[in-house]
């Protein structure tokens, strides 16, 4: 006899940290590059969001993320007067352009199952893709952001 163990929290977190990932490269794209910090007082303005991801798991999304690159280091002072040395995030803006290029370079993890559907495996680089319409290439080979 043999017994499936279903772990149903992880299958909605891992949802609802699709979702997260989602929303923090919109709100890169409409605010600039930001640290985790500033994002997290972002997502807490958001009314989608129920909790806020802990800064270590936002920092784990935003450095995952293809789409999001590190621009530079900003240093904080914490509440007891410790300097810390925090990545600055923003879009790889050499390859967002505009907001429908969001949809265009999303990996298949992030994408929702719609995007999923229309998704295309480019003959160029191998990226799972939802190519712009009329095209026959994904949006990274467009820009050449794969060489």
């Amino acid at each position: 006899m043999t017994y499936i163990h279903y772990q149903y929290p992880f299958i909605l977190m891992s949802a609802n940290n699709r979702r997260i990932r989602r929303i923090i490269v919109e709100l890169l794209y409409e605010h600039g590059a930001m640290t985790k910090e500033g994002m997290a007082d972002l997502l807490a303005k958001s009314k989608s969001i129920r909790t806020v991801p802990s800064p270590h798991s936002l920092s784990a999304l935003m450095s995952k993320n293809p789409q999001i690159i590190p621009v530079g280091e900003e240093d904080v002072e914490n509440a007891v007067g410790i300097k810390a040395s925090h990545l600055v995030y923003d879009i790889d803006r050499n390859l967002i352009r505009s907001k429908e290029d969001i949809v265009y370079s999303r990996t298949p993890t992030v994408m929702t199952p719609s995007q999923v559907s229309k998704s295309q495996r480019c003959s160029l680089c191998g990226r799972v893709r939802v190519f712009p319409e009329g095209e026959t290439k994904c949006i990274h080979c467009i820009r050449d952001a794969c060489e």
